[in-house]
C-alpha cells in the first residue's frame, strides 16, 4: 500500500532538523596590562572595585598603648586603719553601706587602749599631788620657809606631767576614743561615703601593719586608669596628652580622658613608664581593679599618614600602590615614620592627596611582578 505524500509534514521535519544559529562570543580585555613606564593599567570594571584612600596630614606624633587597671581617684576614697594591735569584737557596716562622719564602723578591744586609759588615771592622780605641792611651796616661799628654787622645780614637774597627760589624751583622741572604759574602743568614719571594701571580721586579730586597711570608704564611681607603657614608648608619654581606655570586661567601648600624671622614672623590674588617664566623665559600669588597655596620643608637627594595611614589605623596601592616572596604578617606594594604631606616618614617597590602595594590595603586587 502506498503512502500519500504530505507536503506540510515534510516541511515540519525540515525545520525541526535545522541547526541553531551560532551565538555571538564576548571577549573580555585582560584584567591588568603593563604600561611602557612600568605601571599597571586596570580594567575599568575592576577599577571601580578598588578601595582607595587619600594620604592626609595629621599632627598625631605617636599612639601608644599600655596595660593597667582602674583605681579610685586619690581624693575619692580614704582608708581606715586600726591604730593599735587589737581584736575585732563587732563589725557594724558591710561593703556597700553608706556612712556619715563619726558613724561606728567596728568595735575593737586593745591592750594598748587599756594601757593609755590607765596611764591617764595615773597621771591625773600624780598631777593632783603636784598641784598641791606647787600651792604649798608658794605659801612657804612667801613665809621664807622654802627657797624659790624649790618652787621652780615643783612648777616644772607639774608642767611636765600636764604635757605628758595631754600627749596620752591626744593618742586616744586620734582614734576617737575617750579616757573612760577599759580596753574597748570604736573605729569610726571620718567623712561621708560608701564602704567600698571591708577586710575584717569579728574575732580576728588586726594590726596597724596589715597590708590592707580595715575599711575603704569613698565615691565608687570616681576612678582613674593607671597603665604601664613599654620603655620604647616612654618618651612619647606626656602629661596633658589625650587618652582613651577600654575594659575588656565591658567590650570594646572606649572612654575618653587626659593623662594627668606621668612617672618620669622607669620601673626597674618591668622597664615600663607608669601614667594615669583621668576619665572626662564618670561611668557607673566601671569598677575599681578592672583590667584596662589605655591608649595615649602624642601630638607634634603635621605629617602624612595612610592606613597601615596599604603598606607592603617588598624585599628590603616598603611600597604602596598609588593611583597615577586614568585606571593606572603605580608601585611606589615610601619611607615610614611611627605606627599610629591603624595608621602609619609617611615621611617620604607620597604627597598629600595621593590615593593609595588599601585592600588586596598584595595581590596587585604579585600581578605586577608577573606582568613585568
Amino acid at each position: 500500500m502506498r503512502t500519500a505524500f504530505v507536503p506540510w509534514l515534510a516541511a515540519a521535519v525540515t525545520v525541526s532538523c535545522a541547526a541553531p544559529a551560532p551565538r555571538e562570543s564576548v571577549t573580555l580585555a585582560p584584567a591588568y596590562t603593563p604600561t611602557a613606564d612600568g605601571r599597571m593599567r586596570v580594567r575599568e570594571d575592576l577599577w571601580e572595585r578598588l578601595a582607595l584612600v587619600r594620604a592626609e596630614r595629621s599632627d598625631v606624633e605617636a599612639e601608644i598603648e599600655g596595660l593597667g587597671r582602674l583605681e579610685f581617684a586619690p581624693d575619692a576614697a580614704y582608708a581606715v586603719r586600726v591604730p593599735f594591735d587589737a581584736y575585732v569584737e563587732a563589725v557594724h557596716v558591710a561593703a556597700g553601706s553608706h556612712v556619715r562622719p563619726d558613724d561606728a564602723l567596728a568595735t575593737l578591744r586593745s591592750g594598748e587602749v587599756a594601757r593609755l586609759r590607765s596611764e591617764i588615771r595615773r597621771l591625773t592622780a600624780t598631777l593632783a599631788a603636784r598641784r598641791d605641792a606647787v600651792t604649798r611651796f608658794n605659801q612657804l616661799v612667801a613665809q621664807g620657809a622654802a627657797s624659790p628654787r624649790e618652787l621652780v622645780e615643783a612648777e616644772s614637774e607639774l608642767a611636765a606631767g600636764e604635757a605628758e597627760l595631754r600627749g596620752v589624751r591626744e593618742s586616744l583622741r586620734a582614734v576617737q576614743a575617750d579616757h573612760r572604759g577599759a580596753d574597748r574602743f570604736v573605729l569610726r568614719a571620718s567623712a561621708a561615703g560608701q564602704v567600698l571594701r571591708r577586710t575584717l571580721d569579728p574575732g580576728e586579730r588586726v594590726s596597724p601593719d596589715d597590708v590592707e586597711p580595715a575599711f575603704l570608704i569613698g565615691d565608687a564611681v570616681r576612678l582613674i586608669a593607671t597603665a604601664a607603657f613599654p620603655e620604647r614608648d616612654a618618651a612619647a608619654v606626656r602629661e596633658g596628652a589625650e587618652c582613651t581606655f577600654f575594659a575588656p570586661a565591658l567590650g570594646a567601648e572606649r572612654f575618653a580622658g587626659t593623662l594627668v600624671q606621668v612617672v618620669q622614672t622607669l620601673d626597674r623590674a618591668t622597664r615600663t613608664a607608669v601614667a594615669v588617664c583621668q576619665p572626662e566623665t564618670t561611668e557607673p559600669r566601671l569598677r575599681a581593679e578592672m583590667a584596662v588597655r589605655v591608649r595615649a596620643v602624642a601630638r607634634g608637627v603635621d605629617t602624612l599618614v595612610v592606613p597601615r594595611r596599604a603598606v607592603l614589605l617588598r624585599r628590603d623596601a616598603m611600597v604602596v600602590f598609588v593611583a597615577a592616572g586614568d585606571h593606572v596604578l603605580e608601585r611606589r617606594v615610601v619611607s615610614l615614620g611611627a605606627n599610629l594604631g591603624e595608621r602609619v606616618q609617611i615621611t617620604g614617597g607620597l604627597a598629600e592627596g595621593d590615593e593609595v590602595v588599601v585592600e588586596n594590595a598584595v595581590l596587585l603586587d604579585s600581578e605586577l611582578d608577573r606582568l613585568l
